[in-house]
Parts: C-alpha cells; sequence; structure tokens
C-alpha cells in the first residue's frame, strides 16, 4: 500500500512561520535558545532523509542501487596520475549519526559501529581515547550500516546490514511518501576474519534502494541467522551461504531470537501508518524457525501505531518479551496509542504497562529498549533522551537532557558536555554484555555511555569522523586554518586549524560562508533559510534572515550566495529571490513573483564580473509540486530571467561561473539515467554535456581552479574527480578519501592554494590543487626574472623585468580568487630591464602579478598588501 501524504508542507510551513516570528520578536536572540524552541516543534531528520531521495530519484519512483554498486565497481578499476593525497581536517571528535552498535564476546573493549553514511567503524579501547575509532574498510560502497551481528562463538565472524531505510513506500515525485530511504543498502556483508577482508552474502542490488534493520544470529546455533529489512525476514541456515525471504510483510524493523530456543522469534513490522492501518503494523511470532509466522493479536495490545516498534526478551525469562511501540510526527496527541507493552507468556496476552511517549516527534526514526540482564527491573528506553526505570517499566524517568550540549570549542581533549547530556534522537541503546552496568548509547552525536546504569553519560566520538556535512561550507580567503561548514543534526562548525573545532548556530547546519574581503564576516545558516550572520569572525552570531513574502517556502537546504565583485550584495531563495544590498542587513524581494511557481530555488550562481549576473536552479516540493526542476538565467540581478534549454530532467545540484569569463558555466545534477555535467561557452544560450570518464551517479559539486580555470574538480557520491581539460576528460581524485564518500561540496582556500571537500558522513577534508601557476619556472620564458619589492607593499609596487627579447604582453594584477583587479600593460616589453609601478588601490591582502603573452608561458609572482 502506498502512503500518500498531502500535508506535510502546510505544517512544515507553519512551523517555519512560528519559528521566524519568533525571531523577528527576538532579533538579537543567540542562536542556541531559538533552536531549541524550532526542534522541540519539528522533525529535521525527516526532511533531510527527504531532501536526500528525492534529489537522487527524481524524476523516477525509485534510486537504483544496481547502478549505484556498479558505478563504485567501475570507478575501482581506475587509477588516477594525479600526484598528491587528501588530507583530514575533521572533526575528528564530533561524530555524525550512528544506527547501532555491537560488542566483542570475550573482550570488552573492541566494540564496532554502524554509521548513517560513513561506514562502519571499530574500537579496542572501548571507545576512550582521542583516537578511539578507526573506519574499517570493506571493498564495497558502505555507506549506511544499520545492523551489526558478532558470532558468539567465533567472533571473527561477523554481519553488516547496509542501508539506513525508514519505510518502504515507492517514492513516485511529488505524491508519496519519501521518508522512507536514507543512504545507499547494498545487503549484508560477511567477514570470517574479524573485519580484514569481507564477501556480500545477500545484495540487494534492484533498482531500489533497501536497508537491513536488524541481524540476530542463534544462540543455539550460530548457523542460523534472521535478518530483519524492508522486504521483511531473510533467513540463512548456513553462515550466509544462502539465504530464504521466510517472511514478507515489508518493512520488518526488529527481529530477536529466544535466547533458550532458536525455534522461537518475534518481528516488528511497520513505520509511518499515518492513517493507523492494523495491515501495516504489528507483532508477529514464529515457533518454527521462521517457516511460519503468526501475528499476535491480543486486548492488551494496539492494533496499530504510527512510528515503528523496538522488541526486548527478558534475560531472565524469555517468556516476557517487551514491545516499545512509539509515534510519527504527525500523531503525538494525548490520546494517541504509545509507550510500553509487555506480555509474560511469550506473546499471547499483552498489557500497557507505561504510555510515556519517549521519543516524541521521533518515534518513526529514533527510539529503543534495553533491559539489564543483572537486574531486569532496570529497563532504559530511549528516543530523544534517555529515560531510565527501576521498576520494570512501570514508570521512567528521564536522566539525559539534550538541550544541554556544547556550544563555542569543543575539546578533542576531554568528553563533550556534562554528565546530564547525551546528543538528541538516540537510535539504539545496549548494556555491554561484559561489564556490569554499563550502557551504549547510539545517536545522531556519535556514541554515548553510561558506567552508573544509565544515571550519568560521557561522549565516545575520538576519532569517529562520521559527520554529514551539507553543502555549501565556506572558507577564509586570507587565513589558511580557517572555514565553517554545516551538519546533519549537529549545527554548524568552525575550524580554527586546531583539532578541537567550534560549534555555533544549532539546528541542523546548512549552508556557510565567509566574506572574502574581511574574515571577520561569516555567515552560517539551519534549515529553511534561516540565516544568521557574525561580525567576530564566528564567535557570536545574530538572525540576519530574510522576512519571506507571504506564503512563501524554501528548501530543507536553502541557498544564499555572496556576489564575488560586491560581498555586500546577496542574494537567497524560498520560491521569490531575495537580494541585500548591506551584507544581510536588511532583505527585500526582488520581483512581485516566484522564480517559478511552486518550485523552490535549490542553487544561487553569480558572475566574478558582474553581480546581476545570475544562474538560478529550482526543484519541485517532494510531497506535493508537479513542475520540473529548471536552471534559469538572470542578467538584470533577478528582476527577469529565462529558463535554460538543453538541460536533463534532473535536479541540478550546483552551477558555478567560470572566475575569467562569466559566458563560461558548468552545471552538474543528481539523479541517474543522464549526464550529470554540463557546459555553456555563450552564457547560457546552448549547454553541451562533458561527462566522458565519469559514472552514472548522483553529482553535487563543482568547482574551477580560479588562476587555471582549465582545471575543474567534480564532487559526486563517490568522491571527488579532477579534468585538466575543461572537461573533456575525467580521472579519480580520491587518494586517501574513505571508499565511496559522498563528496557534497567542494571549496577552496586561496591563501594556502588547498581544495576542500565537505563529505556527507567523513567530516571535511583538504588537498593541493593540481597545478600551481606559482611555481613555474622562469629559465623556459623569454623573460630572465620578474621580482616584486617592496613585499609585503604599502604605497607603490615596483615590478622589475629582465627580457631577454622584446615581447608583446599583457601585465595584470589579480586578487587571490583568480579576479582582474587591474591591467598595467598591454603592449611590448623592450629588451633588457623593464620598470613598472602599480600603486594600491585595494584592502589588505594576497594579490598576484600574471605576465601573460603570445608564445610566453605565463608566469605568476605573489605579493602581500597590508
Amino acid at each position: 500500500m502506498k502512503l500518500k501524504l498531502r500535508w506535510p508542507i502546510a505544517f512544515v510551513t507553519t512551523i517555519l512561520l512560528c519559528a521566524a516570528i519568533y525571531w523577528q520578536d527576538h532579533p538579537e536572540t543567540e542562536e542556541k535558545t531559538s533552536f531549541e524552541t524550532y526542534k522541540a516543534n519539528t522533525s529535521g531528520a525527516g526532511e533531510a532523509l527527504d531532501m536526500w531521495s528525492f534529489e537522487r530519484s527524481y524524476p523516477n519512483d525509485n534510486i537504483p542501487v544496481s547502478k549505484y554498486a556498479a558505478a563504485f565497481a567501475q570507478q575501482k578499476t581506475r587509477t588516477s596520475s594525479v600526484p598528491g593525497e587528501w588530507e583530514s581536517l575533521g572533526p575528528e571528535n564530533i561524530g555524525g549519526r550512528i544506527l547501532c552498535l555491537a560488542f566483542h564476546p570475550t573482550d570488552p573493549d573492541i566494540i564496532f559501529a554502524g554509521s548513517a553514511s560513513g561506514g562502519l567503524w571499530k574500537t579496542t579501547s572501548r571507545g576512550v581515547g582521542r583516537f578511539a575509532w578507526e573506519p574499517v574498510t570493506t571493498g564495497f560502497p558502505v555507506l549506511g550500516v544499520g545492523a551489526i551481528a558478532i558470532d558468539q562463538n567465533d567472533p571473527d565472524v561477523m554481519y553488516i546490514g547496509t542501508g539506513e531505510t525508514y519505510g518502504v513506500s515507492i517514492a513516485e515525485p511529488g505524491l508519496i511518501n519519501r521518508l522512507t530511504r536514507g543512504t545507499y543498502g547494498i545487503g549484508i556483508l560477511k567477514t570470517t576474519d574479524g573485519g580484514t577482508n569481507w564477501t556480500q552474502v545477500l545484495p540487494f542490488d534492484a533498482d531500489d534502494i533497501k536497508g537491513v534493520q536488524d541481524i540476530e544470529i542463534s544462540n543455539q546455533n550460530s548457523n542460523e541467522i534472521f535478518a530483519a529489512t524492508t522486504d521483511g525476514v531473510y533467513r540463512s541456515l548456513d553462515a550466509g551461504a544462502s539465504w530464504t525471504l521466510v517472511f514478507s510483510q515489508p518493512n520488518c524493523i526488529d527481529v530477536e531470537v529466544d535466547p533458550n530456543n532458536g525455534d522461537v522469534l518475534y518481528v516488528s513490522q511497520g513505520n509511518f501508518n499515518f492513517n493507523l492501518d492494523p495491515n501495516l503494523s504489528g507483532i508477529f511470532k514464529s515457533t518454527n524457525k521462521g517457516n511460519s509466522f503468526t501475528e499476535l493479536l491480543d486486548a492488551g495490545l494496539i492494533t496499530a501505531w504510527s512510528g515503528n516498534a523496538k522488541l526486548a526478551i527478558d534475560p531472565a525469562n524469555s517468556n516476557t518479551i517487551y514491545a516499545s511501540i512509539q509515534v510519527g510526527w504527525f500523531n503525538t496527541g494525548a490520546t494517541t496509542p504509545a509507550g510500553i507493552f509487555r506480555s509474560t507468556n511469550g506473546g499471547t496476552n499483552w498489557s500497557n504497562i507505561n504510555n510515556q511517549n519517549i521519543a516524541f516527534w521521533q518515534g518513526w526514526y529514533s527510539h529503543d529498549i534495553a533491559i539489564n540482564p543483572n537486574n531486569t527491573s532496570e529497563i532504559i528506553n530511549v528516543g530523544l533522551d534517555a529515560w531510565k526505570s527501576t521498576n520494570t517499566g512501570t514508570t521512567f524517568v528521564q536522566k539525559s537532557f539534550w538541550q544541554n550540549w556544547d556550544f563555542g570549542l569543543i575539546s578533542v581533549d576531554q568528553p563533550e558536555g556534562g554528565p546530564d547530556y547525551i546528543h538528541a534522537d538516540i537510535h539504539a541503546v545496549y548494556y555491554h554484555p561484559l561489564v556490569n552496568d554499563v550502557v551504549f548509547y547510539a545517536t545522531d552525536g556519535g556514541v554515548f555511555s553510561s558506567d552508573d546504569g544509565g544515571e550519568t553519560f560521557v561522549t565516545h566520538n575520538g576519532g569517529l569522523q562520521t559527520t554529514q556535512f551539507y553543502a555549501n561550507m565556506g572558507s577564509s580567503a586570507t587565513n589558511p586554518a580557517f572555514c565553517i561548514g554545516g551538519t546533519q543534526d549537529n549545527a554548524s562548525y568552525v575550524w580554527r586549524g586546531d583539532p578541537s573545532w567550534w560549534r555555533v548556530i544549532g539546528g541542523d547546519g546548512m549552508s556557510a560562508s565567509v566574506r572574502q574581503d574581511d574574515d571577520n564576516i561569516v555567515f552560517g545558516s539551519a534549515q529553511g533559510l534561516n540565516l544568521f550572520k557574525s561580525t567576530d569572525n564566528g564567535n557570536t552570531f545574530l538572525n540576519r534572515a530574510p522576512n519571506l513574502v507571504a506564503n512563501d517556502y524554501t528548501a530543507f537546504s536553502a541557498p544564499y550566495e555572496i556576489a564575488p565583485t560586491d560581498n555586500d550584495i546577496m542574494y537567497a531563495g524560498g520560491t521569490w529571490l531575495y537580494k541585500s544590498t548591506d551584507s544581510a542587513e536588511n532583505w527585500s524581494a526582488i520581483s512581485n513573483q516566484a522564480v517559478d511557481g511552486s518550485n523552490v530555488i535549490l542553487k544561487i550562481a553569480v558572475s566574478h564580473q558582474n553581480p546581476n549576473f545570475l544562474y538560478v536552479t529550482t526543484a519541485p516540493d517532494p510531497f506535493s509540486g508537479t513542475l520540473q526542476p529548471k536552471v534559469f538565467r538572470s542578467t538584470n540581478g533577478g528582476q527577469t530571467f529565462s529558463v535554460m534549454t538543453g538541460l536533463p530532467n534532473r535536479i541540478c545540484k550546483d552551477i558555478e561561473f567560470d572566475p575569467t569569463d562569466d559566458s563560461i558555466a558548468y552545471s552538474v545534477f543528481s539523479g541517474f539515467g543522464t549526464s550529470h555535467v554540463y557546459q555553456t561557452t555563450d552564457g547560457g544560450g546552448s549547454w553541451n554535456a562533458i561527462d566522458n570518464g565519469l559514472a552514472d551517479v548522483p553529482t553535487n559539486s563543482i568547482l574551477i581552479d580560479p588562476l587555471n580555470t582549465d582545471n575543474i574538480y567534480l564532487g559526486n557520491d563517490l568522491g571527488v574527480f579532477f579534468s585538466e581539460d575543461f572537461g573533456v576528460s575525467w580521472e579519480p581524485f580520491n587518494e586517501l578519501l574513505p571508499e565511496a564518500t559522498i563528496a557534497m561540496d567542494l571549496d577552496i582556500s586561496p591563501v594556502a592554494r588547498k581544495i576542500r571537500v565537505a563529505t556527507h558522513g567523513h567530516g571535511i577534508y583538504q588537498r593541493n590543487f593540481v597545478n600551481d601557476p606559482l611555481s613555474v619556472s622562469d629559465q623556459e620564458l623569454a623573460i630572465s626574472s620578474m621580482t616584486l619589492h617592496p613585499n609585503p607593499v604599502r604605497e607603490t609596487l615596483f615590478i622589475d623585468i629582465q627580457s631577454n627579447t622584446a615581447s608583446q604582453v599583457s601585465i595584470s594584477i589579480y586578487d587571490i580568487l583568480g579576479r582582474k583587479i587591474e591591467t598595467l600593460q598591454t603592449d611590448n616589453l623592450q629588451a633588457g630591464q623593464n620598470h613598472i609601478t602599480w600603486e594600491p588601490t585595494v584592502g589588505s591582502g594576497l594579490y598576484f602579478v600574471r605576465l601573460e603573452g603570445d608564445g610566453l608561458q605565463s608566469i605568476s609572482k605573489k605579493f602581500i598588501v597590508y
């Protein structure tokens, strides 16, 4: 059955309007308080997952995992001829979304963690220490790991289930629930040597995203394995060599095998049951190893629920089973059935022993239950926060408070937060099987634990680099040790060259930027175009979001851009386009209508020569939109637009102007089945595909080297790729990046001559540009030497050029972004010594003198104005 949802735009719009009213009434309110208010009313997780799946599936009703896996295999065979490798910037101690954990059966210090889009991780120190975690490579495109099972008799044998999913509805454009997909799932992998080598034992290679939510190995026979998946329950009786779908109810969430009787297993099914249809949720039992199942129906157990159900068998009495049933965010009223249900006779009869709504609006997304094996009256129930019961679940007391997360410097040398802090959205909870009263938590902010039975908490994120960054990040033009980026459910982060990053703003961090003429002015944002501005280098932020016109709404990751030629000019987009001419202090809608009807603006690009020359990309609303995505051009600052033709019916994720010639631009597209990279050389009049050598996977970002504009860098769902011939050919650019990295955004550190990549699941990396114009040797030129003095310069720069022959040359001044500031000479140099002077009229910073001429290789020299 397909779940039709026609309400979310009104719902989300209402929430955003309420938030906007709050900030209008409290214009000087700092970010933390405002986003605590925002988060208490809506679920950013749903919007994030919706955005991820929609842009990759459009215009089809699925995401072809088979094509993604094939593209990964194809790219593995290619090698790069480009020297160099990526280095990690971090953040190394701020964990991204962790879905599950698994514990070594004999070594209490070995724990494995499955992340949402950063693959599998391992610690040999029980998560203690700055470098506690390290990634486990599999040789497969593993992003989301939703389940891990370790053979208790042979811990070198382990299974991982891939893919993050929260539903099974077919995602038709604009109509059907798209809050069903998180990351690509390729099935189940197995290792027999503790994680060194892996094989794919259950492939998911259909043209749809599927996920494995749980894997259980029988205590009586480790050859018997059960997996709860989006298809139902798969069973293997031969240690994963073959699998059978023994239970075909869709969207199975949890499977539990009776520890004393391997013939008995319980399965929970269902999520996002908006109409509370009893056919879409249930708890089932098998007494014959899964050969047949019976639904557990009893007056004491509700017949349907809108979120999902997590199960736990009492370790002391396997006839006692608990079901933690929570609701989706759309029906969280006082009469909504939720809470803890218990059966003491193997599921025949049930009673609702507790109706506390622990998960709140995240019951479809993140909650779990665990029973203390040494004292079964103690139960941990988690959702938004962690709760504890000491009376077998009759009452729960809240023990953690996510609002107490730290802002400012997040030190790598000490745990984050106080003793009552666990990051919001707890996906799984476990009592450590070998250490009494130690509890571990998998959350949207990494791994946490309690060593006193769930009373107080500590973080374990050292080295767990799984942060999911969104586009766009921003880097300083003059300070190589400064950048900012926004992350999934983890606010925004500032890097200042130290391993300890700074958390700012709050919410889901979105686009970020730094004024290229003034490092003190920094911008960050959260979902829904909630834009914040700092005038003290990112230490404090104040709300500077545009006031949207009536009935306007934005994309989840709504864009804004600073004009390169005039950093006071900014553009921002909902369905209307907004403009500021005073660095976001004031905004106004540019015209009296939306750019593209009900389509939201996803990306804005501004020319490096003309702030009125724009490209704008749009996309339909995932729930109710019917228009096709488009790319528009405006040559009058957004007053009017013309639609670009010759581009695919896919969502354009990024568009970039050539820094030296605005008739040249590049656009990249998400989705599958078409070309992904297009180039125009006539100002948008025509577009040509330039995909040669690139795989058919969603493409997220493109970047042009401002000092070598024939060098182009591209980020897609398999990493980063490079072209040195304007996109005629491409090669991998992934040395030392994690395998199958989702490259969300590419950015430049101009002063360091570094390219940076913000990844969705592995943090931020940087690497040298392939070609550096500053390293050009003079000896092969007709020019014997070019010297600059004084350097740094304040009043007059002297340029001395020794020429071997009379030469026709052009001598110009460029800024650090490759923009031409001034041309000093366009005629002959005389043979011998030439003296040229220039009096700076620019601000302090790094600049270049570039000499070019017919038959000459260009030469550039850098200097500093102070």
